[in-house]
């Protein structure tokens, strides 16, 4: 009864075509012929696809001499028989067959021209066909179709002049990617929307343009700028809060643009807005943090990062980033800066009520970076499939606080919340000083205060709930956890006195206890971190 309600709780919030769109099962197309690719086609972004950092992630020659991929921190040896590896989180046989890997084989070869990585290239690609039959499991699902059909535009443009050359292989990999796309095109996410559909828009309008269906590109035109009028908002801000994709968001909408050039065509004007919309938001919020901000499900190395997303954007539309924004209202993120000390500070909305797959338990949470050093981090994404997942979407996984321990949201499974936070409401905001609040699910009240200036940061959290325990919750980059109630503090892996040393300076906590609130403030002196 207990699972029952939780279903209930959770579907209230979706909307009805979600509802509708879980019960259809998978369309399967008989596509006829296949159209040739628009010749000179690209999408490669150079900035972000052939940056070595984002290269060096894959280890190439382990998976040329052993057939041993790297992904998510975890090795496993492809089965190219199978495309399945069980021992694997589902995660990983994702991105198994997202094929990012492959743009690092087509690198690797361009500048080596080692016919090894060709070769590697070939094998993958030609197993995966034969194996993963239509429409059968992860090898077909509509979001892995949505990356790998890019990865594979951006390693033909690389690997073109073998292309040319192996005729057969160039049609084999043309029909598999022409069915893949009408198999898109028939299964969209509509049951998910947020991120998972627009990525299936925008890889449908590249698609409809590189195979030249231009009656099939004006339906899904109009759909794709409908959902980057929803899912940007007015302040640029992807609305899932998710620096992490937002970031993969932005890159695509890059793509887009370059696809409508390489066809010869004039992409809509909406594009170009929202890229810029995008541009800003990501340069002001990341704008002395030195990492991606951890709000709801964000991790490094993921997207690709600001600099070379910001560098794309000047060689696609000649853009330079405006990093002075502070306040972004329409998603709750907002900027404290005091020298060289910078803090993001989060008090929006999670997500869309209809999705909140990807929200955590992060309202009132902030980050701080001294000098472009992150110092107090929030936990971010430990995996999508682990015990561990409920942690880190808690709120003690998060630089806020609890009221009485209770969670801001119903989380629950993976990617799934029940009841969520209300009122969430800005109180006050100024160059230095920042008062937010919201009542969690069962309706609490928490509102918090965060003044950063003259080298002291001050922490203040209030409820109405009467005779609750309020505890504050700080992560430091060590990955010490701090917790702050009343007169105590508490570290847990370490001593009191780490947390002294790490902020160099003692940290001051009070209590005040006035018509039965309860308040918990902490001062922090910010001009004795160090640098490095």
């Amino acid at each position: 009864m207990s699972k029952l309600g939780l279903y209930a709780r959770t579907i209230k919030r979706m909307k009805p075509t979600q509802v509708v769109g879980r019960l259809h099962r998978a369309r399967i197309v008989d596509v006829g012929g296949t159209p040739r690719l628009a010749d000179g086609f690209s999408v490669v972004l150079r900035d972000t696809d052939l940056a070595d950092n984002y290269l060096e992630r894959f280890d190439v020659d382990l998976l040329v001499k052993s057939n041993t991929l790297l992904l998510l921190n975890s090795a496993y040896v492809v089965d190219s028989e199978a495309w399945q590896i069980p021992e694997a989180s589902h995660l990983w046989n994702f991105n198994l067959h997202y094929f990012e890997y492959a743009i690092a084989l087509g690198e690797a070869f361009r500048k080596t021209q080692n016919n090894d990585y060709w070769m590697k290239f070939k094998s993958l690609v030609t197993s995966w066909i034969e194996c993963c039959k239509y429409a059968q499991g992860d090898a077909w699902h509509p979001y892995t179709i949505s990356l790998r059909l890019v990865n594979w535009l951006v390693c033909r443009d690389l690997f073109k002049t073998n292309l040319r050359e192996d005729e057969a292989f160039d049609n084999l990999m043309q029909s598999s990617m022409y069915l893949q796309y009408r198999h898109l095109l028939a299964n969209q996410e509509k049951h998910l929307l947020a991120n998972h559909y627009l990525e299936n828009l925008k890889t449908l309008v590249i698609c409809a343009l590189l195979f030249g269906e231009d009656d099939e590109l004006a339906e899904i035109e109009r759909d794709y700028l409908a959902q980057l009028d929803e899912q940007v908002l007015p302040d640029g801000v992807h609305y899932e809060r998710s620096m992490m994709y937002h970031k993969l968001i932005l890159e695509g909408v890059l793509r887009v643009e370059l696809a409508y050039r390489s066809a010869g065509k004039v992409a809509p004007a909406k594009v170009a807005s929202k890229a810029r919309q995008m541009l800003d938001a990501m340069a002001s919020i990341e704008r002395g943090m030195g990492k991606t901000p951890f709000f709801n499900d964000s991790a490094d190395g993921v997207a690709k990062e600001c600099g070379p997303l910001a560098r794309a954007c000047r060689d696609v539309y000649g853009y330079k980033p405006d990093d002075t924004k502070t306040a972004f209202p329409d998603s709750g993120f907002y900027k404290l800066y005091d020298g060289n000390a910078a803090l993001v500070f989060f008090a929006g909305e999670p997500g869309p009520r209809y999705m909140l797959g990807h929200a955590h338990c992060d309202l009132l949470s902030f980050e701080l970076s001294v000098a472009d050093k992150p110092v107090i981090v929030n936990s971010g994404t430990y995996a999508y499939q682990s015990e561990m997942r409920p942690y880190f979407r808690s709120t003690a996984a998060h630089n806020t606080a609890t009221v009485d321990g209770e969670e801001q949201m119903e989380c629950w499974a993976e990617h799934r919340v029940a009841r969520g936070v209300s009122d969430v409401h800005l109180e006050e905001l100024n160059e230095h000083r920042v008062v937010a609040s919201f009542r969690n699910y069962k309706g609490h009240l928490h509102r918090r205060s965060i003044e950063m200036e003259d080298g002291v940061l001050m922490v203040e959290d209030t409820t109405d709930c009467i005779d609750a325990e309020v505890v504050q919750h700080f992560h430091v980059i060590n990955q010490n956890t701090v917790s702050l109630i009343a007169d105590e503090s508490c570290i847990v892996g370490a001593g009191v006195s780490a947390f002294s040393a790490e902020f160099g300076a003692q940290g001051q906590i009070r209590e005040i206890s006035v018509a039965g609130q309860r308040i918990v403030s902490s001062k922090l002196s910010i001009k004795g971190l160090p640098d490095a």
